[in-house]
């Protein structure tokens, strides 16, 4: 893979001409270690807490909220990946008691020339559960996988992307979860994230900037691809009010591509939400 130095910054992002520097963590380290290695978290350092919308306050119901986890590999979850571009979560977490099962529908549309998994096509980790705990969590995640197609010669940008979307049977309130592994490799790729939307977020500003939207993508700071198991490429968002589905659209903001398989995974952590009954 072709490496950049220090005084060579590329933009992530148009918009506001900030520029990637070398991971000032690793500075002598190789450019792409293996995404997957196994490494100690790093501690968090005051985190940026943002809005990403106007935020809505939950509606009023004379109910109590009962509180549900859509865990990705837990007991009360059953989760089942139809293809690479389509699931289904079920989530019950007082089994035969009175508290209903929620449905989450998982859809995922490509844009341009962008494709779920490698580039080589040996593995396919979109919409799949994580064999392994990630974000400095003790749980395993959703991942999103993809690579972008076709010649080297030009990078699509924003045109090739993916839109997923998240869709749930009932209403619910207070969704919170957090995104792991935004990062960027230099002729490879850089994460960029945008949410649907009235939402909150909470990351560590010395890794990540941006405020999830289409003018202001979650984007990583600095050149450096962080392992699946640390916390610094996390980013947790919430969205206080009530909702029944939302979108994530995750594209390569690569400024040039080398050598390099330019596959980009991304990870969601278990969903938390509540839902408010009207029937008591």
């Amino acid at each position: 893979m072709q490496e950049r130095t220090t005084d060579e910054p590329v933009a992530p992002h148009e918009p506001d001409k900030t520029a990637l520097s070398e991971d000032p963590a690793r500075p002598n380290g190789p450019a792409r270690p293996s995404r997957r290695t196994v490494a100690t978290g790093l501690a968090w350092a005051v985190p940026v807490v943002g809005i990403g919308a106007a935020a809505p306050k939950a509606s009023a119901s004379p109910c109590p909220p009962d509180s549900y986890v859509m865990s990705w590999g837990g007991s009360s979850t059953t989760y089942t990946r139809n293809s690479s571009t389509s699931a289904t979560a079920v989530t019950d977490p007082d089994g035969a008691g009175w508290m209903p099962p929620v449905t989450l529908s998982i859809a995922s549309v490509l844009d341009g020339r962008m494709a779920t998994g490698n580039e080589s096509g040996s593995q396919n980790q979109n919409l799949r559960i994580s064999s392994g705990t990630v974000g400095g969590t003790s749980s395993r995640g959703l991942q999103l996988e993809q690579t972008v197609t076709g010649t080297r010669n030009s990078v699509p940008g924003r045109s090739a992307r993916q839109t997923v979307t998240f869709s749930f049977s009932r209403p619910v309130t207070g969704l919170s979860f957090t995104m792991t592994d935004i990062d960027a490799v230099q002729g490879d790729f850089v994460d960029m994230v945008e949410l649907s939307g009235a939402f909150t977020y909470s990351y560590n500003s010395t890794w990540l900037q941006g405020s999830g939207t289409q003018g202001d993508p979650l984007r990583p700071r600095y050149w450096g691809d962080r392992s699946a198991t640390e916390n610094l490429g996390n980013a947790t968002i919430t969205y206080p009010g009530t909702i029944s589905s939302f979108t994530i659209v995750y594209w390569n903001n690569a400024p040039s591509f080398s050598n390099a398989d330019r596959n980009q995974i991304v990870t969601f952590t278990d969903f938390s939400f509540q839902v408010i009954r009207q029937d008591c």
